[in-house]
């Protein structure tokens, strides 16, 4: 019996440490997403941009996790520079009162902590109900492909996408502010070491120069005269977002999810705007 539980528990170690398939990726940048666009009202563009944003992130960090899991210290500084421009691109597509809100919720803000099993994202513990989405897949669900990332676009693609006059101004980088200790504990707990020279990286390891990018192919680069490559947010491109100044809102609370749009299961399948014109799925 001994033996059973303990291959159980060394089945579950390896799934958390293997490596996420690019559909599971896809499937954590939206769930992710959705729940952003339900809380902070994003608009139709907002939602689509968001969605490759968490997208080029959870990509790129994948590939480190492991090590961030075992408290290497380089790993966890590296994680911490992606997630930082991750926030710093979402800044860009968020007008101030949306930012606000997403710098209140932790499990937007910082959304991924470790335990002794694996990563995870905070935003699962905090909705519960897995299969269910407020909204349709974005736009650009399986066409994106990672074109608009920091290693195309070093001083970021969205950052003259929207109005200027409505971004948040503060500093929201977390590597370089002055209780970084703190948070790094808060997400992968006190205990971090340095990687020693004897210690060889894993095949994951966020410096191997064989990892293939998945980005270079040219026929899904988003060019001009490209052919090949889908139109970004087509169906928004109709829609020119309004500049003007956002009206006042109260603050919602983060704690639990808006009462009044629980999941029915014999809902009638309808279409309804909601999170600034996003419709809305209908579907667990």
């Amino acid at each position: 019996m001994k033996k059973i539980v303990l291959a159980s528990m060394l089945a579950l170690l390896s799934l958390n440490m293997m490596a996420l398939s690019e559909s599971r990726i896809r499937d954590y940048a939206r769930f992710l997403s959705d729940r952003m666009a339900y809380e902070l009202d994003l608009t139709p563009m907002q939602y689509d941009d968001c969605y490759e944003i968490n997208y080029d992130f959870l990509y790129s960090v994948e590939r480190i996790m492991d090590d961030v899991v075992y408290g290497y210290v380089d790993a966890i500084d590296r994680y911490y520079d992606y997630l930082d421009y991750r926030n710093e691109d979402l800044r860009h597509i968020l007008d101030y009162v949306q930012y606000e809100r997403f710098l209140n919720a932790e499990y937007f803000f910082r959304p991924i902590y470790t335990t002794r099993t694996g990563w995870h994202l905070r935003i699962y513990n905090v909705y519960t109900n897995h299969s269910f989405y407020y909204y349709d897949r974005p736009s650009v669900f399986y066409v994106y492909r990672g074109g608009h990332a920091r290693v195309h676009y070093p001083s970021g693609y969205y950052s003259n996408r929207y109005a200027i006059d409505r971004r948040y101004r503060a500093e929201v980088r977390i590597r370089s502010s002055r209780d970084y200790e703190h948070r790094r504990r808060m997400d992968f707990g006190a205990n971090v070491r340095p990687r020693t020279p004897a210690e060889k990286p894993r095949p994951n390891y966020y410096r191997n120069r064989d990892q293939q990018n998945r980005a270079a192919d040219p026929r899904y680069r988003n060019e001009r005269h490209n052919v090949n490559s889908p139109k970004i947010n087509s169906r928004n491109q109709s829609r020119p977002e309004s500049h003007t100044a956002p009206a006042p809102q109260q603050p919602r609370s983060n704690a639990q999810p808006r009462s009044n749009a629980q999941p029915q299961n014999n809902a009638p399948q309808t279409s309804r705007s909601g999170g600034g014109g996003v419709v809305r799925s209908g579907r667990r």
